[in-house]
């Protein structure tokens, strides 16, 4: 798959038929200059063949926002940009993820917020999973629970923070048109999702993947001028 080799210094050109390395990913996050992001950017927007690629796997998220993911080899590690592009809900579903990863906030604000199980009956709990086969992820009723807060920050631009794919978590009072970079390690485990509607099944836990090359060009042409003019 064609993706991305990014130089020392952040700023290298973009090259064909390279093979995604997680400390590479990695150092887009960390890159606070969003150099190589940018340059990513304007390689894919050139390529309509991978920018049709990063569309059939991007999509709004059942959680609210929309999730570009730039860069993927398989069900190992990928490079994601979230958006949240609406006026979000005072708080996400309760959940952890399939994998370990790191996110900036590149724009906006959000609250971060951390929990562990408690017993209860407050929340309907799901496990959720990535099916290869699929090509996407399915959820699967287990019961119910309840939780604990243990720990809430708020995160600005150019903060950084990282989850272990089993740390239960959600976001909260995020502002309109945040927007996040994030780096994912392989998906190698199930993920929880707790709602507090105890009549949600587990079609409510996940949403249809892909979108149209043009909306996902659009989006992009939009991040990038906001990430330079910021």
């Amino acid at each position: 798959m064609k993706t991305l080799i990014q130089a020392e210094d952040g700023s290298k050109a973009l090259v064909r038929g390279g093979v995604s390395q997680w400390p590479t990913i990695m150092d887009t996050v960390h890159d606070t200059s969003n150099a190589a992001l940018l340059h990513y950017l304007d390689f894919l927007l050139a390529d309509t063949s991978l920018l049709t690629e990063a569309a059939q796997r991007s999509h709004r998220h059942q959680l609210g926002f929309i999730k570009i993911v730039l860069l993927a080899e398989g069900t190992g590690a990928c490079l994601r940009l979230h958006l949240w592009d609406r006026e979000s809900v005072e708080k996400e579903d309760i959940h952890s993820h399939c994998a370990d990863f790191s996110s900036r906030v590149m724009l906006g604000r959000l609250s971060e917020n951390s929990y562990e199980l408690t017993p209860g009956a407050n929340y309907a709990r799901f496990r959720y999973s990535f099916d290869t086969a699929m090509g996407c992820s399915v959820a699967v009723a287990d019961g119910l629970t309840d939780v604990s807060l243990v720990a809430s920050r708020v995160m600005l631009a150019g903060d950084i923070y990282t989850k272990r794919a089993f740390d239960l978590h959600n976001v909260s009072n995020v502002t309109q048109g945040t927007l996040t970079v994030s780096a994912w390690s392989t998906r190698n485990t199930e993920a929880l999702v707790l709602k507090s509607d105890l009549e949600a099944s587990a079609r409510d836990c996940s949403a249809p993947i892909g979108m149209s090359e043009s909306e996902l060009r659009v989006t992009l042409c939009s991040i990038k001028e906001r990430i330079i003019r910021r």
